[in-house]
């Protein structure tokens, strides 16, 4: 703010002042200029299917409709739930990042359908020198598997 900085020498002008804002780190959203960015967990069947999710923005919760087969780490636009634009009109927009979660405690029923289903989606390609679908290849790498420090932040 010109001129009102520390009282200068007799007979010369104040100095300026600065300020220096720091934003803090939200534990819901992050930032990126104008656009705000969410993770939201659905789960593989939402994912598979489509479903409807609410989703929390800066201006309160939305319905979002998530599209059938999408996939993990797919990007939707909320136009204009963003931060508003420092010198304009207008608003960033609200990323949404899909993160779909894998079960962990499957039931044997759960188990059973998720392997009917690996079967009737023909995962077991002629090309498989395995003859392995995705769920036999999975179990597999996490039986290898003895110790992993999972800690650390992961790039995507």
């Amino acid at each position: 703010v010109s001129g009102e900085g520390e009282a200068g020498s007799p007979g010369a002008p104040s100095g300026d002042l600065y300020v220096v804002i720091h934003v803090k780190a939200h534990e819901k959203f992050d930032r990126i200029g104008d656009d705000i960015i969410y993770e939201v967990p659905i789960t593989f069947s939402q994912a598979a299917l489509g479903a409807e999710v609410m989703v929390p923005t800066l201006h309160g919760k939305v319905k979002m409709k998530i599209k059938a087969g999408t996939q993990t780490h797919s990007i939707l636009r909320l136009k204009g739930k963003g931060m508003p634009h420092l010198h304009g009109h207008g608003q960033g927009d609200q990323l949404v990042k899909v993160v779909v979660e894998t079960p962990t405690d499957l039931t044997d029923k759960q188990k059973s359908l998720l392997e009917e289903l690996d079967k009737l989606s023909g995962s077991r390609s002629k090309g498989s020198k395995s003859g392995k679908g995705f769920f036999d290849k999975m179990k597999d790498a996490f039986e290898n598997v003895v110790s992993d420090d999972c800690s650390g932040p992961v790039d995507s």
